[in-house]
């Protein structure tokens, strides 16, 4: 596999043999740690939002009641709660004096307690024995930054946090936590969410070790519709085969893993619908895509060498930024395919239909994508055969309606006769800079 910075030809099979690259770029600049702690909030930023808007950081620092301390944890027999009624005197409060909250319907009521940080829903159990029944009954959104613990502590509560908790469990986002020396904990957790049907999971490891083995259990976690994974080692599937038969969207993040796992992982997910690889590493690194219900495909500065499409029915999107030196896209069979870049005309080898595309071909019917509407290149003007590339890439795609055009830095001057040329025949072209954040718009 390519070297993670580019340019070189490094094979990583652990992250220790990262953590030495990275190192040895620069013996005077920042360690190994220090680049992986400056690209773990980036990796965040590109999750799914959180369920619940976490709690203002100042408040929660400047409270030290024995309330903003209560234990998510805590059993029925622990809590102080009034046998029926409201623990506050309605007829105390503003307005007519009528308790219209407790009027309203169980579920109504589980609906507003899951719209609560994970600590503040808990602490509903103390107001009457209906509240009770109502937290044991509501699905829990548990989620990192909402509990207060101590980083060696963490781990630990919310594995108990999980396990506690009568009801289901619906969604565990954890981005904040390291598992460092915890791995106990970790697979008690793991097991828990299996055994509790969670549906949504974002499980990030805050990181070191970056190689550190995500538990077996978490390919038997049924029902999840939607996992992301940050910074672990993905477990071995032919030991311990996935089952995730509802699995619709799946990240990993800055995560080794094995082809025949992402292989496996296609078999398994019969209803995968987005497909995303973020600063992934592979040992194999080849990506190949056997799916007949993906319609997303995104890859971010992964180590994979090559992707082929090689059965994808449902493909809408396949979306890449490479770091390789040289890098074969390959598409065998996708016909729905209508969103496809960013290709760098340098790096990468197109291949359609088993015809590898070159500058300046014949563009025979079988190496072309009719149902392309959107390309996004990277093209150097000033090389002529990119450009010829380029000219000959469009007659692939003769129903193209949208050009994105990423120009590497250069002379405007190279710039005028594409521009008359190509803003003839689409709807749409956005020229945009190497240096610019517009190149991201696509993805």
């Amino acid at each position: 596999m390519d070297a993670a910075g580019g340019g070189g030809e490094e094979v990583f099979v652990t992250y220790a043999q990262i953590g030495a690259y990275f190192s040895l770029l620069a013996l005077e600049g920042p360690s190994a740690q220090d680049r992986i702690d400056r690209i773990v909030p980036y990796l965040i930023s590109l999750l799914p939002p959180p369920f619940v808007p976490a709690p203002d950081a100042d408040a929660d620092e400047s409270s030290d009641s024995d309330d903003d301390h209560f234990s998510l944890t805590s059993s029925d027999d622990d809590i102080a709660a009034p046998a029926d009624g409201p623990a506050v005197d309605p007829a105390a409060q503003d307005g007519d004096g009528q308790d219209h909250i407790s009027r309203l319907p169980d579920d109504l009521l589980s609906n507003i307690v899951s719209c609560l940080p994970t600590n503040e829903a808990a602490r509903t159990m103390v107001l009457s024995t209906r509240w009770r029944s109502v937290w044991a009954a509501t699905p829990l959104l548990v989620d990192d930054t909402h509990l207060r613990a101590a980083d060696r502590h963490a781990v630990r509560a919310l594995s108990r946090c999980v396990a506690a908790h009568p009801g289901p469990v619906r969604a565990v986002r954890v981005t904040h936590t390291s598992f460092h020396r915890q791995e106990y904990a970790l697979e008690r957790l793991v097991a828990s969410l299996a055994a509790k049907n969670v549906q949504d999971l974002i499980l990030f490891n805050r990181p070191w070790p970056l190689d550190m083995p995500l538990p077996d259990d978490i390919l038997s976690c049924g029902s999840l519709t939607r996992l992301y994974i940050g910074f672990w080692r993905f477990p071995d599937t032919a030991a311990h085969q996935p089952a995730f038969p509802n699995l619709h969207e799946l990240g990993l993040f800055h995560s080794i893993i094995e082809d025949r796992d992402v292989d496996a992982l296609l078999a398994h997910c019969s209803k995968l619908r987005i497909l995303s690889f973020a600063m992934a590493y592979s040992c194999g690194s080849r990506l190949r895509i056997r799916s007949s219900s993906l319609r997303v495909m995104m890859e971010w500065r992964c180590g994979f060498n090559e992707i082929i499409v090689e059965d994808a029915p449902c493909l809408e999107r396949l979306l890449f930024h490479s770091i390789s030196d040289r890098r074969p896209v390959r598409i065998v069979n996708a016909p729905r395919l209508e969103v496809l870049g960013f290709l760098d005309l340098q790096i990468h080898a197109l291949e359609i239909g088993g015809i590898v595309i070159r500058a300046g071909m014949n563009v025979r019917a079988r190496a072309m994508l009719p149902s392309l509407k959107m390309l996004a290149v990277k093209v150097r003007f000033s090389h002529d055969m990119e450009v010829k590339m380029l000219d000959t890439l469009l007659r692939c795609f003769p129903r193209l309606e949208t050009l994105h055009v990423m120009v590497v830095p250069m002379s405007y001057r190279y710039l005028f006769v594409p521009i008359l040329v190509y803003q003839l025949r689409f709807k749409m072209i956005m020229w945009i800079s190497a240096y610019s954040s517009a190149s991201c718009s696509l993805l």
